[in-house]
Order: C-alpha cells, then structure tokens, then sequence
C-alpha cells in the first residue's frame, strides 16, 4: 500500500459508490417478500386503531420505546394501510436517506472515495439490511443520527470561520437531537455525547450556556416520558431478555461489530488498520482532508462511539437491564465515518500498479456481499405469516380453537400478553374470526394444568385416528429454538389421549445469512396429531394435511419431524423418579429419512419463568424439581438427527 499525503485515487469512489448505489437500490426491492415478525407485529398492534395519537401513546406507553416513530407511522398507515409493503417502504426511505446525509454531511472532512468507501460497507452490512425493511425506527435512528454527525460538523466549522453566534446550526442541532431521543433511548445517549463533546471545544461561555439549554430541555422531556412509562409499561423491565454480566456486554458489542462489518470487510479494516499503525511508527503523516476539522470530526465520532457504550451499560446497570447490539447500532454512522477515516489514512490510494492492485482486492471483498441481495426476495425473518397461513389451510380447522404457545420470553404469562400473542401476533395474518388460544410450554406438558385442555389435545389426537377433524395440537414461532421446539413434541406426545398416536412437527424455515450466502433454518413449527405407527417393519413417510399454500409461503416449508411416545418408566427404590422414553424421525425433502431413540427424566416442576429458568423444560436445579444428581445430557437436545 502506498500512503502519502496524496487522497485516494478518485476512481475508487465510482466502484465503491456503484456498490453503496446497488444497495440502496435493492432497498426497495422485495418490500413484501417477508411477512412481519414480532417487534413489527407489536408497532402494528400500538397503531392499528381509531384512537387517534392519543391512543398511540397511551398503547407506547405499554413499551420500553419512545413514542415519536410509532407517531409517524400512525399517520403514514392512515394514507396507506398495513400491507407489509407499507409498513416496510418508509424504514427503506428512511435508510436510504442515512446514507445519503452521512455522505452529503461529511464531504468536508473526508475524500470522496473514503465517502464511498463508508456508504458502500455501511449500506451492506447485516443491521443495514435487515433495518432497511423492518417496520421499527431503526432505519430512522441511522437517519437521524447522521443528521447529528452531520449538524456537529457544520456547527464546528461555523464556529471555526465566523464569529457571531450560529444561531441557525444551534437550533437545527436541538430540534433534531430532540427528535432523535424520543425516536430512540439510544439517540439520547448519543445526543448527550455530541453535547458533551462540543462544550468541551467550545469558544465561547454563550455557546457553552446554549448546549447545555438544549441538553436539559432535551433531557426534561425524556424524564417525563420515561416517569410516565415506567407507571405505565406492561413490561417487567428487570426481567426482560437482557442481562447486566461481563460476558453479556461483551457479547452484544461484539454482535453489535458482525452485524456493522461482515467478517471479509473486518479483515480488511484490520489490515489497513495495522499498516497505519506500521507507518505512523515509521514517523509517516497520513492524509488528512481537512486539517481543521478532520481529525476533530475523527474524534468526535470515537467519542460518541465509546461514550454510547460505557453510558448504555451504566444505564443497563442503574435503570433497567437494556444493553444490546441493535441500540448500541442507532448510532452507526459514526462508525461509518471512522471507516472511511481509516480508509482515507491508511487505505490503497490506487495510483501506482502494487495499490490499484490492493484497491481492486478491497473492492472485490466489498462487493462480494453484493451476493446477499437476492435475499431480499427471501423470507429470512420470522414465518409468522407463512405458518399462519398453513393453519389456516388445515382441514377442519376453520372456526375450531387454535392453540399456540405463548412467546413466554417476549412477555409475561398474564391477560395482557396472552390477548397480544392471540390477537395481534397468531391472529394477524388469520381471518378476524379465527379462535387462537395461548398456552405456556408448561401448560401445554401439563406440568400447569388448565381446564380444558387435556380433553382438547385428546380429541385432536382422536380426529387424527378418525380422518375428520382438526389435528392441530399448538403452533409456535417465537421464543423456540429447534431444540426448545423438540421439547414441546415430546411433552405433547407423552399426553393422556394423545398417545399412542405421535406429533408431527411440521417446521417453517427463514434464511439467515451465512459469510455471503443465504442459509435456511427452522423457525416456525406446527404440531398436528397423526394416527401411530403402521406396526410393520417398513418405514413409511408420516401423514401430511393436503395444504395448497402461495408459492412465497410454500418455500418456507421444512422439515417434518415424528416424534412417537414409546413408553416409561418408573423407578422403585430411592427417590422416585420416571424416564419417558422416544422415537424420533426426521423427513427431509430429498434426503432418506433419519430416526434416533432419546430417554428423558420426566420433571414435574413448575418453577417461575425468569432469565435464569426460561427454558421450555424446567430447570433440574430449581427448588423441588428433582433429588437426583444433574443430568448431563438430557437438556441439551438440539434436535439435529
């Protein structure tokens, strides 16, 4: 690499400005390919009504969210209606605009190819993409966080070059720092660190009495909001998924990392990186674009970064467990401009043969994620929709309940909650009439019993055998894992009536991105009843419901696994103890079928749901669930026969 004080070749900026327009451009593409997944569906349910914005407060008031996106969408859906493709056009706008302020706003202090440089792995990274397309206010957050980088840079350089008060620049920075913080807990972190960061710079006590009027009356109406949701919030806000452990804040920064760089992209940053540290030691200058605001601008945006993540975890501490990577990632664009920093400083300058060369290289890893845009014709969120669909379509399960396993992580098994999980996530994409009922795992085990419920699951299981009749069992997406959903088909196979026959789970896939490439993995399941085994030796392939599903939907089907309950037992000396025993087969399209046998210690138990119990099977650990030594293996099947 050749590194001068020389900028980077211009004709770098076309490519990497090709690969950042490409993307932005694949932004609007397949805005109704994925159906909604579980944050979307609750925006849907805060602005689905006729309340007016009152209303929408009242229903964010029930969230950890500030309320000012759920305000515009509000406003959007009553001109367009809720179709996906609706509620998932403005998060695009939204992402595309990011990028295009980001570079408008920093075309002071750094090159153009290092503006393209940062648009370009900006706009490909995971959180980009999958924010660009998510009916939450995350694509506004991108937004309005480089309306901040770049109002920050337009203040200091008017500061720098004029001396009256920059009444104009001080006003926009507070309206849109005001904004920012009631779209984002987030952005008002980072709000505070742009304050923090300018009133240490700053020339004169006028401005210096002007940034800390904005910071308080900024943090006055947050204050007031957050007092008002805390009264109000239907959440548990101390036993959410969050944690506040080492390893937790650890862990979501370093997802907060992958999902701003992909793993090709880091490896070049840290080459580049690590050449700048060599000829910095060597005593060589790198370039600066402008030597007045540059570096300060560098600065700045480490600042923010830093301040953001040590100030998230204060409050993840002191308020509320609420550290994680797509919070810490509302501030992504001044991430983006320490890339194109680095970029500008220690990057390929393309002029001579040996860095056109490692310019192209660069180029080439760059726009070897191109590959993931096909995604956007994927379904690679959750299969609410695909599944709802496929229950919709199953014989004889028109007008009849529907039992669906409560999304026990997401909230708390109360009225609440199981109203939300039945109306607005099962019954979103099911006809209004449709009769959803939500249970816990352990209500579904009968480890809690409920009314009803063992004669429901008994009759499903008769209908099977029968030939007429709805066969469905429950119907989960949420909250399970493979293994947690495996978990769930034994328990029901193991119930009074439905034994001997077995539980077929019928699995819904999603893509997920893997380096640059699209992977299906399950993500939704559907547990219907079939008749028991044919007795013989041969094995033949489990009975399927004939469900004619849109071919979007048909695409997520997966795998079929047969889980057959095949005996107990129980033990007679020391403490008693029982082992339920299986058979397990898994159907693969195109592949023979697999079988395994598992032996698993029945537990009884029915500890409180919290962060440290929330698996589907009780924890042997909890108090009064067993006397027997830990098991080893038993709570760790991952389904993967």
């Amino acid at each position: 690499m050749n590194v001068s004080l020389r900028a980077p070749a211009r004709w770098q900026a076309w490519v990497f400005g090709l690969i950042a327009l490409i993307t932005c451009g694949a932004a609007f593409v397949g805005l109704s390919a994925n159906g909604l997944w579980i944050d979307e569906l609750f925006t849907v349910y805060v602005i689905h009504h006729n309340g007016g914005l009152a209303e929408v407060f009242r229903r964010a008031l029930t969230d950890t969210h500030p309320p000012l996106y759920y305000f515009f969408l509000y406003g959007w859906t009553r001109l367009t209606g809720l179709s996906d493709f609706a509620l998932h056009l403005p998060s695009a706008v939204f992402a595309v605009l990011a990028v295009v302020v980001f570079a408008t706003g920093t075309r002071r202090v750094l090159s153009p190819t290092a503006i393209a440089f940062a648009c370009a792995t900006g706009a490909l990274s995971t959180f980009w993409f999958n924010q660009s397309q998510n009916a939450r206010s995350y694509s506004l957050c991108m937004l309005l966080a480089a309306g901040m980088l770049s109002l920050a840079i337009a203040l200091r350089r008017r500061l720098r070059t004029q001396a009256d008060f920059p009444t104009g620049h001080w006003l926009a920075l507070s309206v849109v720092g005001l904004i920012a913080s009631l779209t984002h807990a987030y952005l008002l972190l980072g709000l505070g660190m742009v304050l923090l960061f300018l009133l240490l710079g700053a020339p004169s006590w006028r401005m210096r009495i002007a940034l800390i009027a904005t910071g308080l009356v900024v943090l006055a109406f947050n204050v007031a909001y957050y007092k008002m949701m805390l009264h109000s919030s239907q959440q548990d806000l101390q036993n959410l998924w969050f944690t506040n452990s080492v390893h937790f804040f650890r862990l979501e920064t370093s997802h907060a990392i992958g999902d701003l760089i992909h793993g090709r992209i880091q490896t070049v940053l840290s080459l580049i990186l690590l050449f700048g540290i060599q000829r910095r030691l060597a005593g060589e200058r790198f370039f600066v674009f402008d030597e007045n605001d540059t570096r300060w601008t560098t600065q700045l945006a480490a600042f923010v970064l830093a301040g953001v993540i040590l100030c998230g975890i204060g409050v993840s501490i002191v308020v509320a467990p609420s550290f994680s990577d797509r919070n810490l990632l509302t501030c992504a664009p001044f991430a983006w401009f320490l890339m194109g920093r680095l970029y500008d400083a220690a990057g390929p300058r393309g002029d001579t043969r040996i860095s056109v060369v490692l310019a192209l290289a660069v180029m080439l890893v760059v726009g070897s994620y191109l590959r993931l845009l096909p995604g956007r014709h994927l379904q690679h969120l959750e299969t609410w929709r695909p599944s709802a669909h496929y229950v919709e379509r199953l014989p004889g399960c028109g007008n009849v309940e529907l039992p669906v396993v409560l999304p026990y992580r997401f909230g708390h098994a109360d009225n609440h909650f199981r109203t939300l999980a039945e109306r607005d996530f099962f019954g979103y994409y099911l006809p209004a009439d449709a009769q959803t009922k939500a249970y816990l795992p352990a209500e579904l085990a009968g480890r809690k019993p409920v009314d009803g419920l063992p004669q429901l699951l008994a009759a499903r299981a008769e209908h099977a055998e029968t030939g007429s009749g709805c066969t469905l069992l429950t119907w989960g997406v949420h909250d399970l894992d493979e293994s947690a959903a495996l978990k769930i088909a034994l328990d029901l196979a193991r119930q009074p009536g439905v034994a001997p026959r077995r539980v077929l789970m019928q699995e819904f896939n999603a893509d997920h991105p893997y380096h640059a490439k699209w992977d299906p993995g399950a993500d939704g399941y559907v547990y219907l009843a079939i008749p028991r085994a044919s007795g013989t030796s041969q094995v033949e392939p489990p009975p399927s419901p004939a469900v004619q599903l849109p071919q979007e939907d048909a695409a997520t089907v997966g795998d079929r696994v047969v889980v057959d309950y095949l005996s107990s037992y129980t033990g007679t000396s020391g403490p008693p103890y029982q082992v339920d025993l299986y058979s397990i087969q898994r159907w693969s399209p195109g592949k023979p079928p697999r079988e395994d046998f598992l032996a698993v210690h029945r537990l009884t138990c029915n500890p409180p749901t919290s962060k440290t119990n929330w698996g589907v099977w009780p924890n042997p650990a909890s108090p009064g669930c067993t006397e027997r030594p830990l098991p080893t293996s038993a709570g760790d099947i991952d389904g993967q026969l």
